[in-house]
């Protein structure tokens, strides 16, 4: 690395970032679509993209929502929709709109969605809980509102929690309450939806003790130990991904990089978030980290080769547009720019995934 200063970048991507996967979607049954519960047990295919980005996603219009529909056909049919397991205060309990306006969004465009309930809120630095999970009452909504999706939808996936070891590093006794309430809502979700697949979502760099650009460290601690706290209530094993933010060019990335979770891991693995960007890092230029399109689109092929032999029960690329500047870091991971237009890694991404 080129000495540069990359401080700058640590306080606000993971706010950023989160914030662009749960963007607001009130035009997101554009066209009138009425949000109509509807069975989805089985989805499209183990491939898609993670977060309701949609083209020119600081404003966008009805027009870009219904593209960005039209467009998760291509990119594999699964589509990450992840957000808080309560959107207002009056709601608590029940399924958030986003759930319910996203499967009507899917039945009308032949996509899938896979919803992932967060348990927690990026502050500036550190994440903080949504939920006070000795107060029985909220305790009692987060896996009321659980169920309701499981039951509703009869999703194929169901992750509570968002990249969850942040939560254990930031505030270990929320993380606790979270894991005993995360055992009871699985309980609960595999008697009104057996055939579910219920997870939670770990950050795979922080649990490696690494994610450099994140952390500000190079050799952090490790939390492999966390993974044991779900013991046998993990039908499979979510990873969000962004080797990038340790490695400045993908053939860096060690060939074992993704073998080696596996041999840690008692349940099949998902890649719930997979990026790598397609310009330089804004807040630091001169240093060898961030990307080009050609990269970008090279990565997509490296991630498949060290993927080959773990067989994913599904893998999801951040984002199916670039969320633009104030997303940071992660401001050009989508497989579209800004505006729409396609990428190289999108031909990369379609041509894997038709080969898989």
């Amino acid at each position: 690395m080129r000495g540069c200063r990359l401080e700058s970048l640590r306080s606000y991507d993971s706010v950023v970032r989160r914030l662009a996967l749960v963007l607001a979607v009130s035009l997101v049954v554009a066209c009138g679509q009425s949000a109509t519960p509807s069975a989805s047990g089985a989805h499209a295919g183990q491939y898609g993209v993670a977060g309701v980005i949609p083209p020119n996603a600081d404003h966008p219009a009805a027009a870009d929502y219904e593209t960005m529909y039209r467009s998760f056909g291509e990119t594999g049919g699964l589509v990450g929709v992840y957000t808080n397991w309560s959107d207002a205060v009056t709601n608590g309990g029940k399924i958030p709109k986003l759930v319910d306006d996203m499967f009507a969004a899917g039945k009308r465009y032949g996509f899938t969605p896979l919803v992932a309930l967060g348990v927690s809120h990026d502050a500036v630095t550190t994440v903080t809980a949504t939920i006070t999970w000795d107060n029985a009452d909220e305790r009692r909504r987060f896996i009321t509102a659980a169920v309701a999706v499981a039951k509703t939808y009869q999703p194929a996936y169901l992750a509570l929690g968002v990249e969850v070891n942040r939560l254990a590093r930031d505030d270990p006794a929320s993380f606790e309450g979270f894991v005993s309430a995360y055992r009871e809502a699985y309980a609960a979700i595999k008697v009104a939806s057996p055939t579910t697949a219920v997870f939670t979502i770990f950050q795979l760099e922080l649990l490696r003790g690494a994610g450099y650009l994140s952390t500000g460290r190079r050799s952090g601690k490790a939390q492999w130990e966390l993974l044991d706290r779900f013991a046998g209530a993990l039908d499979v094993v979510g990873f969000t991904t962004y080797p990038f933010l340790d490695y400045e060019s993908p053939s860096s990335v060690p060939a074992d990089y993704y073998a080696s979770v596996a041999a840690r891991v008692k349940a099949p693995i998902a890649f719930t978030e997979i990026g790598w960007p397609s310009a330089p890092i804004a807040a630091a230029p001169a240093s060898g980290f961030g990307g080009t399109p050609e990269e970008q689109a090279s990565f997509v092929k490296r991630f498949f080769d060290l993927t080959a032999t773990l067989k994913p029960a599904f893998s999801l690329w951040s984002f199916p547009n670039d969320p633009g500047p104030t997303a940071a870091t992660f401001a050009s991971v989508g497989l579209r720019q800004r505006d729409g237009t396609p990428k190289p890694a999108l031909a990369a991404w379609r041509e894997a995934i038709a080969a898989h």
